[in-house]
This record gives structure tokens, C-alpha cells and sequence, in this order.
């Protein structure tokens, strides 16, 4: 069914307003020419006629109510109780009453009007038909009066509201049982009015006060009907709304269910989903839809007044299985979304790239272009030292920037990722052949290394980052095998950024088949340095730290050595490897452990105030494993002080400092060296606000400084600011008698502060070896003295 077209409806609420002006003005016209001659107790039919009107009688239709007004029993009465012209003035002030004191079942002119009219339809049918005397023949004129009422009520009805349209369905045979069903009460009820007629015409008027309570019960049950149908059909509503709701595959359909659902339920031209502020009079309930605001509204004038189940708590159960819907919707979206994007950056994430990766190697296969893509492996350098040093909030931070920075600055035909942590990838095609690929992908790389370099600023704080990149290309070079898989390619790029890394850093690497070999040996050897940590087959050595004031050992340094099958593989190899497999901190308790079993050669060679140093990174002061090991380190040790040497005070985090781990190790006798002070993250903020006591110096301030007078500066310039913190220094690398007079040359002070560490001394030796090396030392030294 369709509603009607609004034309019609004007012109038809215009002619039963018309006709009703007419029935008004025929009964006035007759009222003057006949006079008014019944006694004034007849106005108590007019309050009769307004409480009849609250007890209508409802046909439920989809978006409206088709009404008949159970006052029509009244009409009965007066239709055959008096002349014509006063029974027609006296139902259209009813009628009126009805309408003025808001009891009439709705407030529009239509409904009133249409009363009137077939009201007087029904008058003139009895004045007419009637001859005053009851048998059949005015028992069946009745019948034929206010059937028409009936019929012209809910076909006039059907016009305004509706177009003519058959219900799809079994919808039709339903509503003519209702139509029926209600056609029989109509009729009841009027017999009620023709009751009222027999008592006034064979009793006094008073026995009219009998029928009463019966006219009473009969609106009361009329009513309890409509309450208890309107309450099952809001339920109705309810529970197709819900369905609706929750069929629905997108927000659309929502939108359009919930609308539908409101205007069902409200059943009124006002009611349903708006955009615009409803009336204060309507009841309404505020609706988000993301950026959209709706209102829910529902007129509740002219509808069914009275349910068990309140317009309030339907229009809120609409609303919350709505808010459910399109919340299920949004999850499954963002579900959607989460398997598609990287959740912190929003970039595509690995299984996405390497669709999108195989799906332009397949494309530029089947058009039999050659070699055209690349994927550009970027590895942000050092990031865990950010996070270590300033939070992973703040890191975070910097990763959302980078890829901002990276979506918003490189070409539109590339695609990026993030693969996990603080890895990105790239692709790159090209069109123009092999060389020009390359050469696209190198720039695209310096691009990436140019933006990537530029200062983050995150949490008004400036983060300097680098990046290493590896570049594989869908094909190797001439002669070698193609690539023929994604996964193959990443995996090629990853070794090329691996070998980027190992060449120092912020650079472009691209990938050779060598390049695999290296690589291959990488992951042997981390799981071979797994197993030969957990089997302690790492051994310790010692390397003398000596005064510069009079060469007297002051501290040996333990450093972990790898032999494996007869190999010796270099530290400069395998710690890397143990800092990216997470075993530095497994490494630094095994040191710990073996400097304690070694204690009892090491006091043949070491005077009881003789330090003992061990290598750790910052991290591990956070692990309480580890600093337990410590703890049990310096007892073992005593009286030799133990010395924690930190790779790098830029390791240090916030939430370390705050913990005061280093102050309640320092209370213990724990000493805090910063090593390799000079490179990397190391500062001289972050150095104020440590508990260190010693500063060792890079070897890269001293391999020259004997004949490089700039370095002779620079190193000057050091040594002066550890004396004004008043920390001690250790210059690494020392190699020839020359390195060792240009420090004393330029050392502030008398050099009790000084100390130096190097081959020129002594390299790191074993246990056994220290023994000796002391005692050669020693005999030397009387000898000297001699």
C-alpha cells in the first residue's frame, strides 16, 4: 500500500467538511422553521456524545488508525427520540464538545467532520425509513443507518489515508476478520442506543438511568480491547523492528528499519526517524549515527492513548536494538579494518603488503613486462633505545609520525606497511625496465632516509632517528634465479636491511645472494649461541685497567669470549646477535656467575681493593632476576668492588631512574661506569643525573690523538669535563707509548683520576694467564726499584 498523493487527500477533507457545513446548515434552516420544542434535559446528551468519544473504536493499518467512534449509540437514541433537525444540532455540538475538550479521538478536522456528516447520512436514512413504531422494519432501518456510518466512516477513511492497494500477503483475509470483528462491536454498541430508544418510548425517561451502567461497562470493555491490541501490537513492532534491526548489512538499512519501526509504532504523520528538532510536545529520543544526529519522534496525539507497554519504554527499546546494530556493524567493520591495517599507524600490515606484493608480480608477469617491482625493508635504527629511554608511549608517538610523515611525502604508486614494531616496507614498480627500477628504488630509499632523519618532535620532546633499508629487487641480478613469491622477495629485502645494519647503519643496501649466505649464517649462529648460553660454554676473560699515574692495576674488565667447534667467533659478531635474539641479559648473568667461580684464581693476581668490571645494558637493571644476580655477585666478591659498566646511559629510562635501582646497588658498593662514552645515544644531561662514578672514553678519541692534534683536542676537552663532574676516566684503545704521553700531556690535574685500558697494557686475558701477567709485572717492577 502506498500513502495517498496529497491532492486527494485535500480535496476529499474538503468535501466531508463541506458536507458537514451542509448537515450543520440543513439543521439550523429546519430548527428555525420548525422551532426547538423538547425540554432542556435533552443537553445531557451532549456530555453523553463526549464520553462515547473516548471509547473509539480502532482498525490497525501500517502507518495509521481507521476510526469508529462508538458515540454513534447516542445518535441512535436522538435519531429516534426527536425530530431530525434537533437530533442533527444536538450530535454536531457533541461532536464539537468532543473535539474542543480533546476527548475525540484525534485533533484534525478530517475525523470530527466526517462524524458530522455521516451522522447526518444517518438521520436522514431513519427520517426517512422510520414510521416511529418498533418492529423489524425500524430494527433493520437502524441497521441500514449506521451500517452505512460504518461503511462510509472506513472507506473515507481508507481514501485519506491510503491509496486503493491490495495488502501483500495473507494480509487481506486478516483484515477483513478485523473489519468484521469490529463492524459486529460497532453494531453492539448501537444496540445499546436502541435499548436507551425501547425504554424511553414503553418506561418514563428515567429508566433511561437503568441502561447506564451497562453504556458504561460496554466503553470500559471498548477500551480495555483497544489497550490490550494496542499493547500486542506495540509488541509486535517491537519484536519485526528488532528483526529488522539486526537483518540489516549495513547502516543504511538501519537507518531505514528504524524509521520504519517508529512510524509503526507512533502511527502518526509526525512520528519516525527526523533530522530537524521535533516538537516539545512529541515524544522523542536523541539518536547518534556517527556524525549524523536523528531524533526519534513520536506524535501521540491521535492514536490509541492507552497501552500496558508506555510509548517511552518502546521508543527506548528501538533505540538501544538500533545502537546495537550499528554497533555489531562498526566491530565487524573495525574487525575488517584491524585485519587489513597495522592498528597503531592505520598502514597496510604485512599479510596486505604481501598480497598486494604477489598480486603486482603476478599482474606484470601475465603482461610479460620483465623486472619492475622492488620492496624497500626499512628498520628505524636504535628504536628500542627510544622506547627504553623516553616510554613506549613515546614511541608510539614517533612511529605514528614516521608513518604520517612517509603516507603523506612519498609518490601515490607506492605502497606502504608496517610489518611489526619498527619495521616498514615499500613498493616500487616501474615500467621502464630493469635499470630504472633500481634507480627508483635507490631514490625512493634516500627519500625515506632524508624524511625519516628529520627530528621528531613527540610529547615536546626532539627524537633523532635513523633508518637502515635493504632493497630487493623481483629478479636477482643477471644470471641468478628469479624471485617468484612475495614472501621470497621480503625475505630478500630483510637481509639486505640486515646487511645495512651491520655496515654501520643509516644506509641503502641492496640485496645479493651473498648476501643469503650471511644471513643464513646469522640464524645458525644465534641458535647456536642459544644453546651455548644455556649450556654455559661461553668463557670470561680479563682485561687490565691500569693507573696513569703509575701504571698500578686498578681494575681487570671481564668480557665474554664464544668459541664454537674449534671457531672463535668475534664479539663484534655475536653480541649484536645476542642484543637482536634477547640474550644480553642471559649473557650478563653467566659473566656474573663465572666472575664468582673464577674468585679464587683472580685473588692470586688481584690486590683486595682490585675492581672487577662487567658489561651490561641498561635493560637488565629493570629485571629484577638480574639484579638479584648482582646482589649475590658483590657478596661473593667482596672485598673486591664490582663495577657495572653501561653501554650506553641513553638505554636508561625514566621509569629506571625513578625506580632508584642504581642507588640502592650503589648502597650496596656497586660502582656505575659509562662505557664507550662519546657514541650513540650518551649525553650530558642524562649523565648528570646518573649515579656513575666512572667515564670510559671510546677508542675512537684515542687511536689518534698522538698525531692528530684536532683529536688531541677533542680528547683535552673530555678529560676537562669529567674532572668538572668530578667522575673518573679510563681512555680505551690504548696501543703505543706515544697515545699514553699525549693524554698525560693534555690530562688535567696530576692524572690520579686517570686510567687507561688497551693492548699496549695488556689484552683480555684468561684467568690463568692474569696470574702470570701480574707476576711478570711485579718482578719487573722490583727490579726497576732496584
Amino acid at each position: 500500500m502506498t500513502r495517498a498523493r496529497r491532492p486527494t487527500r485535500t480535496l476529499l477533507t474538503a468535501a466531508v467538511v463541506v458536507a458537514a457545513c451542509v448537515v450543520v446548515a440543513v439543521a439550523v434552516v429546519a430548527v428555525s422553521e420548525r422551532g426547538w420544542d423538547i425540554g432542556p434535559w435533552w443537553l445531557l446528551s451532549l456530555p453523553a456524545i463526549v464520553l462515547a468519544s473516548a471509547a473509539p473504536l480502532y482498525l490497525d493499518r501500517y502507518d495509521d488508525w481507521l476510526v469508529v467512534g462508538t458515540e454513534s449509540c447516542v445518535l441512535v437514541f436522538l435519531a429516534l427520540t426527536v425530530d431530525w433537525p434537533q437530533a442533527l444540532l444536538l450530535w454536531a455540538g457533541g461532536i464539537v464538545l468532543a473535539q474542543a475538550f480533546g476527548v475525540h479521538r484525534t485533533r484534525r478536522v478530517f475525523e470530527p467532520a466526517l462524524s458530522i456528516a455521516s451522522g447526518g447520512l444517518a438521520v436522514a436514512v431513519v427520517a426517512t425509513l422510520d414510521d416511529g413504531r418498533f418492529g423489524y422494519a425500524e430494527v433493520l432501518t437502524v441497521l441500514l443507518a449506521f451500517t452505512l456510518v460504518y461503511v462510509v466512516e472506513i472507506g473515507a477513511s481508507v481514501a485519506r489515508v491510503h491509496s486503493v492497494a491490495v495488502p501483500a500477503g495473507g494480509a487481506l483475509a486478516s483484515r477483513a476478520v478485523e473489519v468484521v470483528t469490529l463492524y459486529a462491536v460497532f453494531v453492539g454498541v448501537n444496540a445499546m442506543g436502541y435499548v436507551c430508544v425501547l425504554l424511553y418510548r414503553t418506561e418514563s425517561p428515567w429508566a433511561l438511568l437503568a441502561v447506564v451502567p451497562g453504556l458504561a461497562i460496554v466503553l470500559v470493555a471498548v477500551k480495555g480491547v483497544t489497550r490490550e491490541r494496542e499493547t500486542a501490537r506495540r509488541l509486535n513492532v517491537l519484536f519485526q523492528t528488532a528483526t529488522a534491526l539486526h537483518s540489516a548489512s549495513n547502516e543504511t538499512q538501519v537507518l531505514a528499519a528504524l524509521d520504519a519501526g517508529v512510524r509503526q509504532l507512533g502511527k502518526t504523520p509526525g512520528s519516525g526517524l527526523r533530522t530537524e528538532l521535533p516538537d516539545p510536545t512529541d515524544l522523542r529520543r536523541l539518536f547518534i549515527s556517527g556524525d549524523e544526529v536523528y531524533w526519534l519522534v513520536i506524535q501521540t496525539k491521535g492514536g490509541p492513548p492507552a497501552s500496558t507497554l508506555r510509548w517511552a519504554e518502546a521508543l527506548e527499546s528501538i533505540a538501544q536494538q538500533a545502537e546495537e546494530a550499528l554497533s555489531r556493524m562498526r566491530m565487524n567493520r573495525d574487525l575488517v579494518a584491524n585485519a587489513q591495517r597495522d592498528p597503531l599507524t592505520k598502514l597496510s600490515n604485512r599479510s596486505v603488503f604481501l598480497e598486494t606484493v604477489a598480486a603486482e608480480m603476478v599482474s606484470r608477469d601475465a603482461d610479460d613486462t620483465g623486472r619492475t617491482c622492488a620492496i624497500l625493508f626499512c628498520d628505524l635504527d636504535g628504536f628500542k633505545k627510544v622506547n627504553d629511554q623516553f616510554g613506549h608511549a613515546s614511541g608510539d608517538g614517533a612511529l605514528i609520525e614516521v608513518a604520517r610523515r612517509l603516507s603523506a611525502e612519498l609518490a601515490p604508486d607506492v605502497h606502504l606497511a608496517r610489518l611489526g614494531g619498527d619495521e616498514f616496507a615499500i613498493l616500487v614498480s616501474s615500467t621502464e625496465g630493469e635499470q630504472a627500477l633500481e634507480e627508483r628504488a635507490r631514490d625512493v630509499a634516500e627519500t625515506v632516509r632524508e624524511i625519516v632523519s628529520r627530528p621528531l618532535q613527540v610529547d615536546s620532546r626532539a627524537i633523532d632517528i635513523t633508518v637502515s633499508i635493504g632493497v630487493a629487487t623481483a629478479a636477482g641480478p643477471s644470471g641468478q634465479a628469479s624471485v617468484d613469491d612475495a614472501a621470497d622477495l621480503l625475505r630478500n629485502a630483510d637481509i639486505a636491511m640486515y646487511a645495512a645494519k651491520r655496515a654501520g647503519r643509516d644506509r641503502v643496501v641492496v640485496y645479493s645472494a651473498s648476501m643469503g649466505v650471511e644471513r643464513v649464517r646469522s640464524l645458525e649462529l644465534v641458535d647456536r649461541l642459544r644453546r651455548a648460553v644455556d649450556e654455559h660454554r661461553l668463557r670470561v676473560v680479563y682485561q687490565p685497567i691500569v693507573s696513569a699515574l703509575d701504571q698500578s692495576l686498578l681494575a681487570v674488565e671481564a668480557l665474554a669470549r664464544w668459541t664454537e667447534d674449534g671457531e672463535v667467533i668475534s664479539p663484534a659478531e655475536f653480541i649484536p646477535l645476542a642484543e637482536d635474539a634477547n640474550l644480553i641479559e642471559p649473557i650478563g648473568t653467566l659473566v656474573l656467575d663465572q666472575v664468582c667461580d673464577d674468585r679464587a684464581q683472580l685473588d692470586r693476581a688481584l690486590a683486595p681493593d682490585t675492581a672487577i668490571a662487567v658489561n651490561l645494558s641498561a635493560p637488565q637493571l629493570g629485571s629484577a632476576a638480574f639484579v638479584a644476580a648482582v646482589q649475590r655477585a658483590v657478596d661473593a666478591l667482596a672485598p673486591h668492588p664490582l663495577t657495572l659498566e653501561i653501554t650506553e646511559t641513553g638505554w636508561i629510562s625514566e621509569e629506571l631512574i625513578a625506580s632508584r635501582v642504581m642507588e640502592r646497588l650503589l648502597e650496596r658498593g656497586v660502582s656505575f661506569a659509562v662505557d664507550d662514552f662519546g657514541v650513540g645515544f650518551s649525553s650530558l644531561q642524562r649523565l648528570r643525573r646518573l649515579p656513575v662514578q666512572l667515564l670510559k672514553l671510546d677508542r675512537f678519541f684515542s687511536q689518534e690523538i698522538d698525531s692528530d692534534p684536532q683529536s688531541a683536542a677533542v680528547l683535552a676537552s673530555m678529560l676537562e669535563m669529567a674532572a668538572a663532574l668530578n667522575l673518573r676516566t679510563v681512555v680505551e684503545g690504548i696501543e703505543r707509548q706515544s697515545q699514553v704521553e699525549a693524554i698525560r700531556a693534555s690530562a688535567p690535574g696530576d692524572g690520579s683520576a686517570l686510567a687507561f685500558q688497551g693492548y699496549y697494557f695488556g689484552g683480555p686475558m684468561s684467568p690463568a694467564t692474569l696470574v702470570r701477567w701480574e707476576a711478570q709485572r711485579s718482578r719487573t717492577a722490583s727490579l726497576r726499584r732496584r
